[in-house]
């Protein structure tokens, strides 16, 4: 589904964006999951 998803954003008009903003909102992602999976450690 990510592939068929990633050539349809290719083919928009506003793909450039959506490139730069994608790695940025997985990082964010990611480090919120960090946070919180230290926090519940701490909180065990």
């Amino acid at each position: 589904m990510n592939q068929q998803f990633d050539h349809v954003a290719n083919d928009s008009p506003g793909s450039g964006s959506s490139k730069r903003v994608t790695p940025v909102v997985w990082a964010v992602i990611v480090v919120v999951l960090i946070v919180v999976a230290i926090w519940f450690a701490m909180k065990l």
